[in-house]
């Protein structure tokens, strides 16, 4: 439970006066070096605690009719973007997963080395296309300053993470065409394959702390939302 401003004030000059008066007492009581260096301590101790009490924050002003259609405006556009970029981020997964299940299969002779080339060969055009895609997947100009440049690194990480997803599986497909092989053992031939894979896989695609702040910058404060 918090005090209001009136009743932190009343709290406080109550506490004054019982001290003024405990200092009174003691004032009588104590020798006077001691009497000294109690007060010495005591505005010490109280200049620590002023110093490291924590400030209350200003209460923001409420925004008016105007701020929040400009804000909710600004949600809208992100949300537009936000919804497409998502479908990008699904495709990069399902090639993914594409990658690594023709991957599996050869390792399991499920597949020869063949089927495998062509299925990587499809997997490269498809993720060239996507890279493309996610290359001209630009942020919306009309975003607000601080939000445009958060979305411009988001893009800028995505970009380097769809050509690296890209490379692997193009260096996996060049590693796999049969023409190229040396041996014709699959277990070894499927044992190249990983070796490239292991190499040349990204590291992983880390932009929640982007997408966080944005949604942060862009929610309406709690004190302006109506009441339920």
């Amino acid at each position: 439970m918090f005090l209001s401003g009136k009743g932190l004030v009343m709290l406080i000059y109550i506490g004054t006066v019982i001290a003024f008066l405990l200092l009174l007492l003691l004032y009588h009581y104590l020798p006077r070096r001691i009497f000294a260096l109690f007060c010495l301590m005591l505005a010490l101790s109280s200049a620590i605690v002023f110093y490291c009490w924590p400030r209350t924050q200003e209460q923001q002003p409420a925004m008016t009719a105007e701020e929040k259609y400009a804000l909710v405006e600004q949600q809208q556009i992100f949300s537009a973007w936000y919804a497409d970029y998502q479908k990008d981020i699904d495709a990069l997964d399902r090639n993914w997963r594409r990658y690594h299940q023709i991957l599996e299969t050869f390792k399991e002779g499920q597949s020869d080395i063949q089927t495998t080339h062509l299925l990587l060969a499809q997997l490269d055009n498809d993720s060239q296309i996507l890279l493309d895609r996610i290359t001209a997947h630009t942020p919306p100009i009309p975003l607000n300053g601080a939000c445009y440049d958060l979305l411009t690194e988001v893009v800028k990480k995505t970009v380097a993470y769809a050509d690296a997803q890209h490379r692997t599986i193009a260096l996996t497909k060049a590693a796999a065409d049969p023409a190229a092989l040396r041996t014709t053992d699959p277990a070894e031939q499927s044992r190249l394959l990983q070796s490239v894979m292991i190499r040349e896989s990204p590291v992983g695609l880390f932009t929640a702390d982007e997408i966080t702040q944005i949604r942060d910058a862009l929610s309406i404060p709690k004190d302006n939302e109506p009441a339920p």
